[in-house]
C-alpha cells in the first residue's frame, strides 16, 4: 500500500504504465515536486533519497539503464566465451569499509578525515561485488606493475629500481617540496627526467593514466581526500553480472526506486530546461515536456560546458556561466581497449606490465600499459587483454574505426614483443565516452590555473523570486571527492537532502557527516 500511495503521488496527471512504455506526452503534463536529470550514481542517489521522503519525483534519463558511466558489456567470441567487462568506471577507489566505521583503522586514514564510511566500498561489500584488490595504487606507487619492458621486451627493470625511483618522484610530487605549475614541472623539481623510452614509457604510467591527460596539464598525482580518509588502495571490479558495477545502484535503489519503477522514464533525452517562479519546465527532445517544483540536474560537467547556453532558459547566471567557460574545467578521458585472442600468448603470471615503445616521449601513451585480465586474480579463461589510452592518443583511436584500433593495437603488441607469436584476436573493443554526446568524456578533469571559485559558483542552486528552483549535481562537482563515482553518489545525497530541509521534510545536513563530504 505505501508503494502505491508513493506512485500515485508520482506521476498525476499521467497513467504510470505511460510513462513506463515511454509514449509520447507532449500533453498532459506530468508534475512533480522534482524532476531528476540523469540516472547515474549522483541522479539515483538523489532519487533513493526523495523517495524514502515520499517527494513526487521523475528521473529523465537519455539512454535505457541506470548507470551513466558505470555501465558493463558483454564482451567475446562464442570461440572462446563471453565475459563481462566494465566500459566505463572501473575501480571503487580507497578500500574504506573494511574497518569503518572511521577515522581509525584502515592505512592512511588521518585525524581529519570524516567519521563516514567509504558510501561505494559499502555498497560492494553489502551486494558482495566481484573486484580485484589492487594495492597501493593511490599513493603512485608503480610497484604495482610485476614488469618494466623497453621496446625490445627486455626487463628493463629487473630489481625494480626504476619503480622505486618513480614512487619516489610521485612521492615527492605529492608532499609541499614540488614546485610547478603541473605534474611536469613538479615532477622536475623533485628529480624526474626522463630520457630513455622505458621511462617515457614509465611516465605516461606515473601521469596520464591517472588523469586521462598528459603530464603537462595535470597538477597533484594520488593523493586526495579519498585515499586519505579511506586508506590507499582501489578495488577492480571484475563483476559478472550482467550489470556490472551499475548493480551497487540496484542494490542501493531496490526497496525505494526498484527495477521497472515508473518513475524513472528512459530514452527520455532533456533538450531544455526552463526555470522561474513557477518552478521548472523540462522538455525531452521527442517533444515529452515535464513540471516541476524543482530540479536536480546530474548531466555530465562536459555537457554543462558544451551546452548549457542551449539547455538552460533563462540562461544560467554569470557566476556559473564563467565557471563553465573555464578551460582549465575539462573532462579527462581513458579510453578502455580489450583485445580477446584465441589462446594466451603472453606470461600469464603477470598481473599487469609496462611495455616501451621507440619514440620516447612522442610514443608515451600508444598502448604502454597493459593488463592481463586473464590473470588467476582477475577473469580466468577470459583470454583477454585491456589497454588504456589517454588523451591525446584516446581522441584519435576513438575516432577510428573499430578495425583500425584492433590493428593499430595488435601491430603495438608486435612490436613491443619480437619473439612472440601474436595470433589476429578474434574480439576487440574500444571504449568510446569521448565522443559520447551525453557524455563528452570520462570523468572530470581540473588542470592547473583552474578558477578558484569554481565549485563554490556551481554549488550555488538557481533561485528564482527568492526560492532555490535548480541545484546541479553530479562527480564533476564534488569538490573533495570529484572525479569518482562516490563524488557523483555524494552530491546526489546532498542535494536532496538540501531540498528536504528547504521544504520541511528532512534534518539539517550540516548536522551529518554524512552530507557534507563534498566540502569537508
Amino acid at each position: 500500500m505505501m508503494r502505491a500511495a508513493v506512485l500515485s503521488l508520482s506521476l498525476t496527471a499521467v497513467h504510470a504504465q505511460d510513462l513506463f512504455l515511454g509514449k509520447s506526452m507532449a500533453s498532459p503534463l506530468v508534475d512533480v515536486d522534482v524532476i531528476i536529470v540523469g540516472a547515474g550514481w549522483a541522479g539515483m542517489a538523489a532519487a533513493d533519497s526523495l523517495a524514502r521522503a515520499n517527494v513526487s519525483f521523475v528521473v529523465l534519463e537519455a539512454d535505457t539503464w541506470t548507470g551513466g558511466r558505470s555501465h558493463a558489456i558483454e564482451f567475446g567470441d562464442p570461440s572462446v566465451g563471453k565475459v563481462v567487462f566494465e566500459e566505463g568506471a572501473n575501480w571503487v577507489s580507497g578500500d574504506g569499509g573494511l574497518n569503518a566505521p572511521y577515522p581509525g583503522g584502515a592505512a592512511g586514514v588521518t585525524k581529519d578525515a570524516p567519521n563516514a564510511q567509504h558510501p561505494v566500498h559499502k555498497l560492494a561489500l553489502q551486494e558482495d561485488l566481484r573486484m580485484a584488490f589492487i594495492p597501493g595504487g593511490a599513493d603512485g606507487n608503480m610497484s604495482n606493475y610485476a614488469a618494466i619492458f623497453d621496446p625490445e621486451h627486455h626487463n628493463a627493470d629487473p630489481d625494480g629500481a626504476l619503480r622505486h625511483r618513480a614512487t619516489a618522484a610521485i612521492d615527492c610530487l605529492n608532499s609541499t617540496k614540488a614546485q610547478g605549475a603541473n605534474a611536469r614541472t613538479r615532477l622536475e623539481s623533485c628529480g624526474w627526467f626522463p630520457k630513455t623510452d622505458t621511462e617515457w614509457a614509465m611516465d605516461w604510467a606515473m601521469t596520464s593514466d591517472s588523469s586521462g591527460e598528459p603530464a603537462e596539464k595535470t597538477g597533484g598525482l594520488g593523493k586526495d581526500p579519498t585515499y586519505q580518509w579511506w586508506g590507499p588502495n582501489d578495488w577492480f571490479v571484475i563483476d559478472q553480472h550482467p550489470r556490472g558495477f551499475a548493480r551497487l545502484i540496484d542494490g542501493m535503489v531496490r526497496d525505494s526506486v526498484p527495477s521497472g519503477d515508473p518513475r524513472v522514464i528512459f530514452n527520455a533525452h532533456v533538450a531544455k530546461i526552463e526555470w522561474g517562479c513557477d518552478g521548472v519546465l523540462t522538455s525531452t527532445k521527442d517533444g515529452r515536456t515535464f513540471k516541476g517544483k524543482h530540479v536536480i540536474t546530474t548531466v555530465s560537467l562536459g555537457v554543462l560546458k558544451k551546452h548549457h547556453g542551449e539547455l538552460f532558459s533563462p540562461p544560467l547566471p554569470k557566476g556559473h556561466a564563467d565557471a563553465l567557460s573555464d578551460d582549465h574545467v575539462v573532462m579527462g578521458n581513458l579510453s578502455h581497449v580489450l583485445l580477446q585472442f584465441p589462446k594466451v600468448w603472453w606470461d600469464n603470471s603477470l598481473p599487469r606490465w609496462v611495455s616501451a615503445n621507440r619514440g620516447g616521449h612522442s610514443m608515451s601513451g600508444y598502448f604502454n600499459e597493459w593488463q592481463n585480465l586473464n590473470h588467476d586474480s582477475m577473469v580466468p579463461g577470459s583470454q583477454t587483454l585491456l589497454s588504456f589510452l589517454a588523451d591525446p592518443a584516446a581522441k584519435k583511436f576513438e575516432a577510428m574505426k573499430d578495425a583500425d584500433v584492433q590493428a593499430a593495437a595488435v601491430q603495438r603488441l608486435r612490436i613491443q614483443n619480437p619473439d612472440a607469436h601474436i595470433p589476429d584476436p578474434v574480439a576487440m573493443y574500444i571504449s568510446r565516452w569521448g565522443t559520447n554526446d551525453k557524455f563528452y568524456g570520462s570523468y572530470s578533469h581540473f588542470e592547473p590555473g583552474r578558477r578558484p571559485n569554481f565549485f563554490k559558483n556551481m554549488q550555488q542552486p538557481l533561485q528564482a523570486c527568492g526560492k532555490n528552483v535548480v541545484r546541479f549535481a553530479g562527480e564533476g562537482l564534488c569538490n573533495d571527492l570529484s572525479g569518482y563515482t562516490h563524488g557523483g553518489y555524494q552530491t546526489g545525497k546532498e542535494s536532496a537532502a538540501r531540498y528536504l530541509y528547504e521544504t520541511h521534510r528532512g534534518p539539517n545536513p550540516d548536522d551529518d557527516d554524512t552530507l557534507k563530504l563534498c566540502n569537508w
